[in-house]
């Protein structure tokens, strides 16, 4: 597809949106904008719009709870919630490492505590056990209210980085 394509595809399609899409949409134009803005973020990272912050021996990540992740009950996606633990998770056990080597996720366990409602989600993550091959990591994921959504475990394998 080329750009006049593009342009043809997304005009037509705009044209139809409900104001409240209409929102979603520029939502996801943000986030497209940040992706080509910061150039090692991802595309998840892009549309989550995390704020990190960095205290002692833990790692939080906070989302803004919109539209773009949530099911068809109005609520956090259960995938989206473990992104962002797997996410905070990742960020804590890469940051724990020398240069040459990396962290990859081996195993990520969920458990959902109460649904992802609210305006944001906080995921407070720490490591459990830093290995010589793994680290074992923990999230505890919470609404604004304060309440615990989920709460998760990991094992990241050490992996020496790609010259």
């Amino acid at each position: 597809m080329n750009k006049d394509q593009l342009k043809q595809e997304t005009s037509s399609l705009i044209d139809q949106l409900t104001d409240q899409e209409s929102e979603d949409f520029l939502l996801f134009l943000k986030a497209m904008e940040r992706k080509k803005k910061y150039k090692n973020s991802t595309y998840i990272g892009a549309l989550l719009q995390p704020e990190e912050k960095e205290e002692g021996k833990e790692f939080t990540l906070t989302i803004p709870n919109t539209p773009l992740i949530q099911n068809s009950l109005n609520i956090v996606h259960g995938g989206m919630t473990a992104t962002l633990a797997d996410s905070a998770m990742g960020t804590l056990a890469a940051r724990l490492l020398p240069p040459h080597l990396a962290a990859v996720t081996a195993e990520l366990k969920i458990n959902y505590t109460a649904p992802g409602i609210g305006s944001r989600l906080t995921c407070k993550s720490s490591c459990i056990h830093h290995g010589s091959k793994t680290l074992l990591m923990e999230a505890r994921i919470y609404r604004d209210d304060g309440k615990l959504a989920a709460y998760g475990t990991a094992t990241f394998f050490i992996i020496s980085r790609k010259k």
